[in-house]
């Protein structure tokens, strides 16, 4: 029997009974810290099942962090190793521009050493203590990346149609209604 069941009994029971105003009273208070405290294990349970959904998202969002840095780390290493084999092309021909591209190659080995090397909450700790100390340079790269991610994104979108649309043209079967034309007369024939 709940707290409302038993306040509802015991007001039915005092209005029938002795007409005892102070005995009501008290029901009521009882019935109603007994409810209170119904509320406030239902509130509590109710918190710890959303601290653990809480839980289980930010497990699945380091996981999906964890997988998208490698495959930047993964990316970013194939940069510098392209970026190592034009160096060594252009070191015969112009050695300035090949130094230039070592440097850079050096750059995205070291960003790659780094993204293997340190866990997700590693880098933000980095790019926040990278803020903090260069904050100009922190906002240019800012900029510079959300341009180059529009850029991709923007790409990505516009190739994504034509890609469909040349998938489609080669199943596509011919129409009943094609039009045919005729080896004498000249004329369309209609299959």
């Amino acid at each position: 029997m709940s707290a409302s069941d038993t306040f509802q009994n015991n007001a039915s029971g005092q209005a029938e009974g002795t007409g005892d105003g102070s005995g009501l009273a008290d029901t009521a208070r009882t019935d109603l810290a007994g409810l209170g405290e119904e509320v406030s294990q239902q509130a509590a349970a109710l918190g710890q099942e959303a601290q653990a959904q809480i839980g289980e998202l930010a497990d699945k969002a380091k996981g999906l962090a964890d997988e998208q840095k490698e495959l930047l780390a993964s990316q970013v290493s194939g940069v510098s190793q392209a970026l190592n084999r034009v160096a060594e092309e252009l070191s015969g021909n112009n050695e300035a521009s090949a130094r230039y591209v070592r440097m850079m190659a050096d750059g995205a080995q070291r960003l790659t050493s780094t993204l293997n090397d340190n866990s997700v909450d590693d880098i933000l700790a980095i790019a926040q203590d990278f803020g903090r100390k260069q904050p100009a340079a922190f906002l240019g790269l800012a900029a510079l990346l959300g341009f180059a991610a529009s850029r991709f994104v923007s790409a990505s979108a516009s190739r994504s149609p034509r890609s469909t649309i040349a998938a489609d043209t080669t199943s596509v079967e011919p129409s009943p209604y094609a039009s045919v034309s005729g080896g004498t007369g000249g004329s369309d024939v209609r299959i």
